[in-house]
This record gives structure tokens, sequence and C-alpha cells, in this order.
């Protein structure tokens, strides 16, 4: 067959093609350095250590909680609930603080809160097959009017000396930041980001748990017939996705010592579509954590680099959503098999 007007043989491009789905993030690093660059040459603020400091800190509460979601994703399920859990864990957090709980305790308090909410959203979308994006788009307004109730639709702040337990949660880099001029606002937050990033990552690709995920999401009744525990597989990751919503919002409540009814919301959105970005299929089965992590530090960065434009939040609105859908069109398209 003769050659396209590219002048790549079709099939040497069939086999670039096929490479690339071989690694689900591919699109997510790609769209990445290409966004990089762009705001890189247009504005030269970009490259200033406090904008990627900027970047960093702020992806990286919703990074967090996006692992959870992709997990979860990548098993074929989803959680809407998760910016509602946020915020019911961020007010368990404070209450008990307020009433002089012992730190940890505290947080323990909180994490059990949230990874008891998680678990739930996975009994009842196991046990009564009811569809995980209606299941969990009732327990998003059944846990947002928890975490209303909870805070009697007021602020809920922590009034004493920070302990100890906030510095290493959340607290700022100095040692880092103060190596640059003016100080950047690195913090602690980045490292657990990143650490539980590669710790998921390595859970997904090189044990059998994660072999088990992909078998779930990809063909469950293929999956159970090969003695895979898709139920419990299920159920550990809406565990795993609550537990690790719960975690970053007393992360982030570590730094801001308040939370706000509204705490949270829309976080799931944002969650789902930076896992999209980063090479997740909406219908399970394929994906990586590290992926779905370059997906949100990609949002960040567009929010970072238009608000430097002194653009619209609309418009970052419209680039995250076409964002979303050349990601879907392009993993469709490489994962075709002819």
């Amino acid at each position: 067959m003769a050659p396209q007007a590219t002048g790549m043989p079709v099939g040497r491009w069939t086999l670039v093609r096929q490479r690339l789905a071989e690694y689900p993030e591919a699109v997510a690093f790609i769209s990445f350095l290409l966004i990089f660059a762009f705001f890189s040459v247009v504005n030269e603020n970009f490259l200033t250590p406090i904008s990627i400091s900027n970047i960093l800190t702020f992806g990286s509460i919703t990074g967090i909680v996006v692992i959870g979601v992709a997990l979860l994703m990548i098993s074929g399920e989803f959680d809407l609930s998760v910016g509602s859990n946020f915020a019911v864990a961020s007010y368990v957090f404070a209450i008990t603080l307020n009433a002089g709980v012992p730190p940890v305790l505290a947080m323990i308090a909180a994490l059990a809160t949230s990874t008891f909410l998680g678990l739930m959203n996975g009994v009842v979308v196991v046990y009564t097959r009811i569809p995980s994006f209606i299941a969990t788009l009732g327990t998003l307004l059944a846990y947002r009017g928890i975490a209303r109730a909870l805070g009697q639709g007021k602020f809920a702040t922590y009034k004493g000396e920070p302990p100890f337990l906030f510095t290493i949660l959340n607290g700022s880099l100095d040692p880092l930041n103060q190596l640059f001029t003016p100080p950047a606002i690195f913090r602690m937050s980045i490292l657990w980001f990143l650490l539980l990033a590669l710790i998921m990552s390595y859970v997904l690709l090189r044990t059998r748990y994660g072999n088990w995920v992909y078998a779930t999401g990809g063909n469950p009744d293929a999956a159970r017939a090969q003695g895979v525990p898709v139920a419990m597989v299920k159920l550990i990751n809406f565990t795993i996705a609550g537990g690790l919503a719960g975690l970053a919002s007393v992360i982030q409540f570590a730094h801001r010592t308040s939370v706000d009814p509204l705490r949270g919301a829309g976080m799931e959105l944002i969650a789902v579509a930076a896992a999209v970005i980063g090479g997740v299929k909406l219908t399970g089965g394929y994906g990586t954590v590290l992926g779905a992590a370059v997906g949100i530090l990609i949002i960040q960065m567009l929010d970072q680099g238009l608000v430097l434009l002194q653009v619209p939040v609309q418009v970052f609105q419209a680039f995250v959503g076409l964002l979303i859908i050349v990601a879907v069109i392009s993993n469709t398209y490489l994962a075709r098999t002819s």
C-alpha cells in the first residue's frame, strides 16, 4: 500500500499508535508539555518559583482525591460524593479539635468517618447493583447535608495554637522556599501527593491486586469467572476513595484551619476530569494513577496560566471541557486495534 500524504507508511503509524496505547498516560504527558511550553512563552511570570509552587501546592490537595477517584474508575465505578465527603471530614476534624481531642486522635476520627462513608458507597453499589453514578449522586447530596448539619450551616475554625501535626500534614517547606526571591510557597501537601501517587501506582501496576482492579473494570464477568473477587475489589476501592478524600481534607485544614459548608463542592467533577485527561477510560479497565496525577496538574496549570493572562474563569472551564473531549477522542483512537 502506498504511503499516505504525511509520508509515513500506514503500517508504521499503526505500530506507533499501538505502542502509545500501551501507555494510557501518554496523551496526558504530551498535553502537559505542550501547555507548559505555551504558557512559558506567552507569559514571563509563568516560570517563576511562586507560579510553579502555586500549581503544585493547590493541585496536590485535589490530586490526593484524584488518586482515589482514578483507582475507582479503573475498576469501573464512580464516586461523585468525594467533595461532600471532603467537607464532612473537615468538620469532624475541626469539631473534635475544638472539643480538646488530641490532634492525632482528631485526625483518626476524621479519616475513620470519611473511610466509612466511602465504604457505605461501596455497599450500596455492590449489594443493590444501583449504578454508582446514580448511587453516589444521591450520597453527594446526603453527605453534603451531613456536613451542613455538623457545622450548623456555619464556618468551623480551629481556635487553638497550631499543633505540630499541622506542620507534618501541610507545613511550609521553608528551606526550599527561601532559596528563591521572592520566596516560593511549596508545602508538605506536595510531598504527600507525590508519595501517595507513587505508592498507588506501584499497587496498581506491580501487584496482584492491581491486576484484579484492571480485570474488574475491563470485564467483571470474565474476571469473576477467573476467581477475581470483584465485589471485594469494588468495596476496597470505594473505601480508598473515601479515605483519600478525608486525608486531603485534613491536610487542607492543617493549612487553612477553617471549613465552610461548601468546602469541596465541585471537587468530584474536577477529579473525574483529571482522571479522564490523564488517560483513564470512563468505561473502566484502562488508565494509570500517574496519568491521573498529571491530569490534575494540567488542570491546575491551566488555571494558573489563564489567571496570569487575566482570562475570565468561564474560559478556564471551557478549556477544561475541551481537554476532556480531546483526551477521550485521543485515547479511543489509540486503543483501536486497526
